[in-house]
């Protein structure tokens, strides 16, 4: 719905965001604009959003929380995805995650239905979810790459067989390489609708990898700013995992923050709504929804986001008590460093809202 008068709002905020003027405020008064802006994020809700499409995967990864998780696995159906994209499409929109948890995206076989009904609302920005591939043949590949589907991150191992075994527990290496191929030449003939990325775990030294005919069957279908290699950056998912558990000798990422001395960022700009409708304050590591604020069959986006259980565990958290799941989060992130990266992207989400 179009607001009269949201062009004079959006030009003087646009104007106000490239002046010096805002600048020299920011500079000046960076905790009076650091309030206003985590004021503009409650009302407003969030900046980030992910839908569960599933809890269920077709591996177990060793350097995932899959394995611990304990709730039921089930896939979303449609009418709760269609709820939770219209909630977020009718406070402004903007980007959606399909994996904002553990699941396999390629599990869901509606998938394609979600992505295109998503896709239809025009405020929707963009789609994107992880996936390990390995559940490809369960689509048509062109419906997929058409559906709307922004990004698809590729998360594999290429080496070998038993390389790939060690990573994610299953025998299903000559499959993937395959099945990555395979969808890189399709969507090269479409002309490239998805940007497809490859975030490779793989054993050290790197370079007899990167020498292996493998890797060069699979990298010469990607642009090499689109692969990544991941080493010593993984998360412990709440102290679940230990680096003697992580493939190829790699190490838990270390944060170097005072927990204790403000929230988490993540409860300031990301909202995530489980496969079954319920919401919780941190999907990251409560794996088993045992903090629910929410539940989206019950209530909108917006009012789990402004209500009293999510802005109590804010309030704690400024007083110094750190909820018991986020005590040694890798994950974790205080708030003021989201404010001074993302206040521009919060005032321009802010404008998004007032416009729908």
């Amino acid at each position: 719905m179009h607001v009269p008068g949201t062009e004079s709002i959006v030009e003087k905020c646009n104007m106000l965001l490239k002046s010096n003027t805002y600048n020299v405020l920011y500079r000046l008064y960076p905790e009076i604009l650091k309030r206003r802006t985590l004021e503009y994020v409650c009302r407003s809700l969030p900046i980030n959003f992910g839908v569960e499409v599933t809890n269920a995967c077709n591996a177990n990864c060793s350097f995932c929380g899959y394995r611990f998780q304990q709730r039921k696995t089930g896939v979303m159906d449609n009418l709760t995805f269609r709820k939770a994209i219209d909630d977020y499409s009718g406070i402004g929109g903007g980007s959606v995650s399909l994996t904002p948890t553990v699941g396999e995206p390629l599990n869901d076989r509606t998938l394609v239905e979600k992505i295109r009904y998503a896709r239809s609302k025009k405020n929707i920005t963009k789609i994107w979810f992880y996936t390990n591939l390995i559940s490809l043949s369960h689509f048509n590949v062109r419906d997929l790459l058409l559906s709307g589907l922004s990004i698809l991150r590729i998360s594999t191992c290429i080496k070998d067989s038993e390389a790939f075994k060690n990573v994610f527990n299953v025998d299903k290496y000559k499959q993937v390489i395959s099945n990555i191929v395979g969808i890189c030449e399709e969507n090269k003939k479409l002309n490239y609708p998805v940007k497809i990325k490859l975030y490779l775990r793989i054993p050290k030294p790197f370079e007899d990898t990167l020498k292996g005919k493998d890797y060069k069957l699979v990298s010469q279908h990607f642009n090499p700013k689109d692969i990544y290699i991941l080493e010593d950056g993984y998360d412990s998912w709440g102290g679940r995992i230990a680096e003697e558990n992580l493939p190829f000798g790699n190490k838990i990422y270390k944060i170097d923050y005072d927990i204790e001395r403000e929230p988490c960022y993540e409860l300031f700009r990301r909202i995530n709504v489980l496969y079954d409708g319920k919401v919780n304050f941190c999907v990251c590591r409560d794996l088993n929804a045992d903090f629910e604020i929410g539940n989206i069959h019950q209530n909108s986006l917006s009012e789990i986001w402004k209500g009293e259980k999510l802005n109590y565990i804010r309030d704690r958290w400024f007083s110094g008590v750190v909820p018991e799941m986020c005590q040694g989060c890798q994950r974790y992130k205080p708030v003021s460093e989201f404010y001074n990266k993302m206040h521009k992207t919060v005032v321009e989400r802010y404008i998004r809202n007032l416009l729908y």
